[in-house]
């Protein structure tokens, strides 16, 4: 018995867009498919949501430099 599984990186769903606001994204990227558009912006949000909180965190925690102490380490091996 031979049995066959596929697996997927994306999953399939039904959105309810706004017009303007897909035409407004699809002006901003020619030639783009709707799923490429979407999944550009979703991208960029994302990585610069994550610029963000690293940005809230600047200075919220103590970090110790130890790069000296290694270099200086591995320069004695």
């Amino acid at each position: 018995m031979c049995q066959t599984i596929w697996h997927t990186r994306s999953v399939r769903t039904t959105l309810d867009l706004d017009d303007g606001l897909l035409a407004s994204l699809m002006a901003r990227l020619p030639g783009a498919s709707k799923t490429e558009a979407i999944q550009r912006a979703l991208r960029f949000y994302l990585t610069h949501d994550a610029v963000d909180q690293l940005r809230q965190l600047a200075g919220s925690m103590e970090i110790d430099d130890v790069s000296g102490r290694l270099r200086a380490a591995d320069r004695k091996v």
